[in-house]
């Protein structure tokens, strides 16, 4: 249609997702509004989270479904420019978890910042602990991926699909297993 609609639209959707978003917080709790996110399109997830505390630069693309944990607002996270994340990711807010520029993470990818054994009897030998999650520029990590409190994947670390990062990756390594363990040194040519 050459009148741009669409684009109407799309913005009076999104206006009312965040109003809604806002309501069910502010009357039902935060832990509704979370599980109301996650039923949302991806255009209305970014302003939402923003709303919400998120630190987000631009050209970020951010898929839905999502799910959030340990949180009461999202300024646990902090996402730079030209990022994504994509579908049925589950993100820790517990710390921080901080993506810089030109990341990517694939679908099914989970961010873990704590561990609580508070109902088990391990708990006097493992106390809850959290630590941030930190993803330097050029990142890619994989689908099915998980990356454990305390990690960083340093600047153009490449994880590959279904590992278990444990421990820290260096600059222009790929690593991939569980647990992650170095594959390859990345060449630029």
């Amino acid at each position: 249609m050459g009148f741009g609609i669409t684009k109407v639209l799309r913005k009076i959707q999104i206006a009312w997702n965040v109003n809604e978003f806002t309501i069910r917080r502010k009357i039902l709790g935060f832990e509704n509004a979370n599980a109301f996110l996650r039923r949302l399109d991806k255009n209305s997830i970014i302003p939402i989270l923003k709303i919400n505390g998120a630190v987000i630069g631009t050209n970020c693309d951010i898929e839905s479904p999502l799910i959030f944990h340990n949180c009461v607002d999202f300024s646990n996270l902090i996402i730079g420019n030209n990022c994504h994340i994509g579908k049925n990711c589950f993100l820790d807010l517990r710390g921080k978890i901080i993506l810089e520029n030109n990341i990517v993470v694939s679908m099914q990818t989970s961010l873990i910042t704590h561990v609580d054994m508070e109902r088990s009897s391990l708990r006097s030998n493992y106390p809850i602990t959290s630590a941030n999650v930190i993803l330097k520029d050029n990142c890619y990590i994989g689908a099915n991926s998980t990356i454990l409190m305390g990690v960083t994947i340093n600047e153009c670390g490449f994880v590959a699909a279904g590992s278990v990062v444990i421990k820290s990756v260096a600059s222009s390594v790929m690593v991939g297993g569980v647990p992650a363990k170095e594959i390859k040194k990345i060449v630029f040519k």
